[in-house]
């Protein structure tokens, strides 16, 4: 388990973290939010490569700084830009990051196999990265984080870059490997991480807002959800509107107009209710 305790973090005189605390377990642990929240933050705080002000981490009951190399050996990080060498192929970037890990040759070359594999670039692991693509670049980061299996995996908005098929290919890499690995995704796409998350943590200006599974999320605001008809939106306020894909909702306890009509509430709507203050 890796608990966050009354983690607070400045920049200058500007709170990015207000006194965070949560836990993130074995399985899939995901973190939404607006841009802005200080998802990355937190992430990189995680992952000790920032310090804070306030608070500690700890992993399985003992602070992280000073577990030190033995965190670091249970650690993998997709960050938000991650490093690669464009003059590089595929395959020497990983068995660079594999001698980087401590991998032994032959487990190195297993696991660029079937990392490339998994992430569909095994036709291109001769390629140099400097000819790849945004999306195929982004795979490549994908493959360096799952090496060798770790015990924690973080990702930190995975999905730049990817396009919808390679979005579902990502969701299903990680959700074989939820059983063993504590993995935390940071994202502010509700997509990426519906229907997978195990915990879902919703930050908002600095503070978590909500942590808990997709039922505990979706309860507060349960029959309380309104599909509007596009010729009433000019009756509504704009911040009280929001789309789930091209369908115009609204958070309201009671009918908010003539033809509204109630809708099965989803993860998106608990993350418009959550991040925007609504009350039902």
């Amino acid at each position: 388990m890796i608990s966050i305790n009354n983690i607070s973090k400045y920049y200058g005189k500007k709170k990015v973290l207000d006194n965070i605390s949560c836990t993130f377990d074995t399985g899939i642990n995901s973190i939404l939010g607006p841009n802005g929240a200080g998802k990355t933050t937190l992430m990189n705080i995680i992952c000790n490569t920032i310090k804070c002000q306030n608070g500690e981490v700890y992993y399985d009951n003992t602070p992280i700084i000073k577990l030190e190399e033995k965190y670091r050996k249970d650690l993998s990080v997709l960050f938000q830009n991650n490093p690669v060498y464009p003059n590089y192929t595929a395959k020497e970037y990983l068995k660079f990051v594999g001698i980087l890990k401590g991998m032994d040759k032959e487990r190195i070359e297993t696991e660029i196999s079937r990392t490339l594999d998994l992430v569909n670039l095994s036709d291109e692991c001769n390629k140099k990265i400097k000819s790849f693509s945004g999306g195929m670049r982004q795979r490549l980061g994908i493959a360096q984080a799952l090496m060798n299996t770790p015990k924690i995996i973080i990702f930190d908005e995975p999905s730049v870059g990817l396009d919808p098929k390679e979005r579902e290919q990502f969701k299903r890499i990680i959700y074989k490997l939820k059983m063993n690995s504590i993995i935390i995704i940071s994202t502010h796409i509700v997509s990426d991480i519906d229907k997978i998350s195990d915990t879902i943590t919703i930050m908002n200006k600095g503070k978590i807002i909500v942590q808990g599974n997709q039922n505990d999320l979706i309860k507060p605001i349960s029959g309380a959800v309104w599909h509007i008809p596009n010729d009433e939106l000019n009756s509504f306020k704009d911040e009280d509107i929001y789309f789930d894909d091209s369908e115009a909702r609204m958070i309201s306890v009671k009918q908010p107009s003539a033809n509204s009509i109630r809708c099965q509430e989803s993860l998106n709507d608990a993350y418009f209710y959550y991040t925007s203050n609504k009350k039902v």
